[in-house]
């Protein structure tokens, strides 16, 4: 019988140590989603570089179409000033990029 009350002891132990270990790391993983809440998406931001890149080599090689590169300047400075979002940013960058290459 007293083999049964060690077991229980030591299980209830583990329970206990499992609990608290879990609840520690629930704190620590709301803290760290509160810190990188309002950073931007890595592979978005990879992305718009790309596309940027593609564009401006296309306008480059193809000097007649200035007002996709106006177009282009516009989209920049409102995203630059915080007027766009990201997301509104990358659907526009893929038009002009379509319009540029198509």
């Amino acid at each position: 019988m007293s083999l049964f009350y060690f077991f229980l002891i030591i299980g209830s132990v583990a329970v206990y140590l499992i609990l608290r270990f879990d609840k520690q790391q629930r704190r620590k993983q709301r803290a760290l989603l509160k810190q990188t809440n309002d950073v931007q998406p890595l592979l978005l931001m990879q992305s718009l570089g790309q596309k940027l890149n593609r564009l401006n080599e296309a306008l480059i090689q193809n000097s007649t179409k200035s007002e996709i590169g106006d177009q282009l300047k516009k989209l920049s400075t409102d995203y630059n000033c915080g007027r766009i979002s990201i997301q509104v940013y990358n659907n526009q960058l893929n038009e002009l990029l379509y319009r540029v290459e198509g």
